[in-house]
């Protein structure tokens, strides 16, 4: 049976989101600043957080990156 998620978890991780702006930041140096495994990480931004976060792929130049992941702080609820 699981116990839900761990509002210390979501806090450290909303911490590290509010301090990168709107530039966002890589999904590992998220979990890297949170100093959690970046699976955990990973699982509550898309399981908890997902009304708070945008996840979009890096784009280098007009190069999308597919498998890095930018993660940012949504600023208003209906984008």
């Amino acid at each position: 049976m699981s116990k839900g998620p761990d509002a210390k978890k979501i806090d450290d991780i909303m911490k590290v989101l509010k301090r990168t702006g709107k530039e966002g930041i890589w999904i590992r140096e998220l979990a890297r600043q949170a100093g959690m495994p970046i699976a955990t990480v990973f699982y509550y931004l898309n399981n908890f957080m997902q009304d708070n976060i945008k996840i979009e792929p890096a784009i280098f130049g007009s190069i999308e990156h597919k498998q890095m992941k930018i993660v940012k702080l949504r600023r208003d609820k209906n984008v």
